[in-house]
């Protein structure tokens, strides 16, 4: 899909997952690696434990499918050998420290003298520019002060990240779609832009509750295994018979029917007690914000859930979930995974030898493409293998002309959403962002259920004030339609003609019974791209499946993996793959966009959020499938760094990240009075860990945590305050980079958002109005986009079709 592009990926670390996610969408993307090779390739797991660069599992991850250069960038010679390729590149990726390549006099404002039409890409931990621009960053400081850590973990313990290092992924991604919007735009000027990432930034995608605090509603507070707001505890996970299974019990129009399911269950076995009989899920929000039902007695309906699934199997659990349709997973660990026959039944792995005489199972495809198919490679190249083979003589087809500072990237582009709730909503919001037309269809009966969700304005639960709501859908127009009234037909078809795009995210065959699946609507408008988004995907035995992120998390090995070792598993706070899959919605959507300049051709886009999940867990499962080695729970602990972790600050519930590299190590040695261990390599150190983390602790409990991280980072050790909900709204580096902005909205009057995540330098997004109230766009949207008299309007108002 994107064979005509080539990519430049002068990443280091795990950044390379940009790369990788263009290398999957058919780009050529050359690695451009020093004399010892890229870091990665120094980052165990090895296949079979040998540490042989070429056989690093975490580099094979990131980089199959890449051909690599080996070049000295510091060099005289090696400066022109980049140039060249630069000169011959659609895109470029580094993750350089800020300030290094304009040093070397390769900074964009260097490189578009070379190629105007570069699309140039920087992924730092904190952005380019601001007062913290030029702090020492790593996954734990990044993800520490996007407050996305501070709601994660146990209550009576320090935060928690994500088991395995995630944050620069979150970043790799949030580059790789924007490059791509970018090439949008580029077909109108013939001028290439930069792009500044920040990972800090990026993590926030999965909290919106951070403007909470600003809009005076309730933000979450951390609990293990569930969700924790306003003084009620919500547990997701529950042990059973053989292990954990995520089970959703929420308040809510959405959730009612689910919990009347379950409890139904509960009574056919005589399990069910009169106060948990007597809940009305439906309305229990509202109950509890008015005091007419107290939290005694939610607490106790979710003690009687915990004992009956206490007593069920995974297995029995999930066959009743398929059943029943009730929102129940198993919680996978990563053997699970690999032998998960849904997985299987999907053709999902890519299979390859592991040059050692054995296999290894790669995670496939990002999505599946109905009208499009690619092969990928095996073992990623070797150090330098393409050195004297890549070619620098491609010719362009553009012209370069000035550029229409005035438009965005996607201006034109028209979408229609039949998509909910977090994953998908929050990807089409980016298109927004860039210019995209884009017409969101709920209905009053039927809701987005974010709507229904905490946090509100001013704790008003309205539909119309829902902050989550306002993050997700901010600056989308709203069209009230129900798609079971036969005139509400006509309406849809008339949209899909109008449209670039079409996005859903119901239960896999719901729109093909509404009289709306791709072969139909493909029929209106063969250039229709039409993306269709599910926890499982479209195929395979477990595809019916209907819930949410919570439970393809359970599923994908998030919550196993996340947790400290002597404790059950803590999880991801909130629905983790809807924080995943957003940028692989976006950028499979845009390279669906390039085939369709080529050919002309529509897509239907397949989109498993488990699966795009496992992309971000792919050294765990090569380890997985190679070594037969299980990753397991370990805290903030890290492999490849020590000391490494979170400690306590002074004040309630304040605390600070701390990664110490071996070069940093002496400088913070000396701070702690450890001078007797300067020299302790990290074997060393980890021997001493009481030591060294009783001392660390002591030093940390008496300083402010903001205090403490700005010592430590003149010192040269990377440290961050983890913020809060309320921490990121004073914290300078994202007041710098205007990460939280005011918008206009029509219930509320103004609401707080997020800004766009990827900063480009041209043609910056723009957003200029909040979520919109439900059906609030009716007129403009059937009169102004599709033409309807106010006549045709008042029938369909008359019908009850625009409600």
């Amino acid at each position: 899909m994107l064979e005509h592009i080539r990519v430049i990926d002068l990443c280091d670390g795990i950044s390379q997952f940009a790369g990788h996610m263009l290398t999957r969408l058919g780009a050529e993307v050359i690695a451009v690696e020093p004399r010892r090779g890229v870091s990665t390739r120094l980052m165990g797991p090895y296949v079979a434990d040998d540490p042989d660069p070429d056989f690093s599992l975490t580099h094979w991850a990131y980089n199959r499918g890449k051909k690599s250069v080996v070049l000295d960038i510091e060099s005289e010679e090696g400066q022109a050998r980049f140039r060249d390729l630069v000169q011959s590149a659609d895109i470029l990726f580094e993750d350089q420290r800020p300030g290094y390549l304009h040093s070397l006099d390769l900074a964009y404002e260097d490189i578009k003298e070379i190629n105007p039409q570069i699309i140039h890409a920087s992924i730092t931990p904190y952005g380019l520019t601001g007062p913290r621009s030029h702090w020492l960053g790593t996954d734990l400081t990044a993800v520490a002060g996007s407050s996305f850590m501070h709601a994660s973990g146990d209550a009576d313990r320090a935060p928690l990240r994500v088991g395995v290092p995630h944050s620069f992924l979150h970043a790799a991604a949030d580059a790789a779609a924007a490059s791509l919007i970018a090439l949008q735009e580029r077909y109108r000027s013939g001028t290439g832009q930069h792009i500044d990432v920040s990972a800090q930034e990026s993590l926030t995608i999965g909290f919106p509750q951070n403007v909470a605090p600003l809009e005076n509603a309730l933000a979450s507070d951390r609990m293990a295994g569930g969700i924790s707001l306003g003084g009620m505890d919500i547990p997701l996970l529950f042990p059973c018979l053989d292990g954990y299974t995520i089970c959703v019990i929420l308040p809510g129009a959405a959730f009612a029917p689910f919990a009347r399911r379950l409890t139904e269950w509960l009574e056919e076995e005589d399990a069910a007690d009169d106060n948990l009989i007597s809940i009305d899920w439906e309305s229990l929000g509202v109950q509890l914000f008015a005091g007419e039902v107290s939290f005694d007695v939610v607490a106790a309906a979710f003690a009687t859930y915990g004992r009956f699934l206490a007593s069920k199997s995974k297995a029995e659990l999930w066959d009743a979930a398929l059943e029943r349709n009730l929102l129940i997973t198993p919680s996978m660990t990563i053997a699970d995974l690999v032998e998960y026959e849904h997985l299987e039944a999907r053709e999902f792995w890519d299979v390859k030898p592991d040059g050692k005489g054995g296999e290894a199972k790669h995670p496939g495809g990002l999505v599946k493409f109905k009208n499009s198919d690619a092969d990928f490679g095996g073992i990623p190249a070797t150090l330098g293998q393409h050195s004297d083979s890549i070619s620098l003589d491609r010719a362009t087809s553009l012209d370069i002309r000035e550029p229409v500072t005035d438009s965005l990237p996607l201006e034109g582009l028209k979408v229609v959403e039949f998509s909910w709730v977090i994953a998908t909503p929050s990807a089409v919001r980016i298109l927004c962002d860039y210019g995209a037309e884009v017409v969101k269809v709920e209905t009053a009966s039927r809701p987005d259920t974010m709507r229904t969700v905490n946090p509100f304005v001013n704790e008003d639960p309205h539909p119309d004030n829902s902050v989550g709501y306002g993050v997700y859908n901010a600056g989308k127009r709203s069209l009230s339609l129900d798609l079971s009234k036969p005139e509400s037909k006509e309406v849809v078809f008339d949209l899909i003609r109008w449209a670039d795009i079409a996005t859903e995210s119901f239960a896999p065959g719901a729109m093909g019974r509404l009289g709306f699946g791709y072969d139909v609507l493909s029929e209106i408008n063969p250039g229709l791209i039409m993306l269709s988004s599910s926890l499982l995907g479209q195929s395979g035995p477990h595809s019916t499946l209907a819930g949410y992120g919570f439970m393809a998390a359970a599923i994908a090995g998030y919550y196993e993996l996340t947790g400290w070792p002597d404790r059950p598993p803590a999880g991801p706070y909130g629905p983790y793959t809807d924080y995943l899959a957003p940028r692989i919605v976006v950028s499979s959507l845009m390279a669906a966009l390039e085939k369709r300049r080529e050919t002309g051709l529509g897509e239907h886009i397949d989109l498993s959020q488990t699966e795009c999940a496992l992309h971000y867990l792919a050294p765990a499962i090569l380890d997985q499938s190679v070594n037969g080695r299980t990753i397991q729970r370990a805290g903030n602990d890290d492999p490849n760094i020590f000391p490494h972790g979170v400690f306590a600050a002074d004040g309630n519930d304040s605390w600070l990240a701390v990664a110490c590299s071996d070069e940093s190590w002496p400088q913070l040695a000396d701070l702690l009075g450890l001078q007797d261990l300067s020299d302790a390599n990290q074997t060393a150190r980890r021997e001493q860990r009481t030591v060294i983390d009783e001392r660390l602790s002591a030093w940390s409990s008496v300083r402010d945590s903001t205090t403490a991280a700005e010592e430590l980072q003149g010192l040269g050790v990377a440290a961050y305050p983890v913020h809060d909900a309320a921490g990121t709204n004073s914290d300078p580096q994202l007041a710098h980079r205007q990460h939280q902005i005011q918008v206009p909205q029509s219930h509320a009057g103004t609401m707080w958002t997020h800004s766009c995540r990827t900063k480009m330098s041209r043609t910056p997004a723009v957003l200029n109005r909040g979520g919109p109230c439900l059906g609030e766009d009716n007129f403009e949207v059937l009169s102004e986009l599709l033409g309807y008299s106010v006549e045709q309007i008042a029938d369909l108002a008359v019908a009850e079709v625009l409600e």
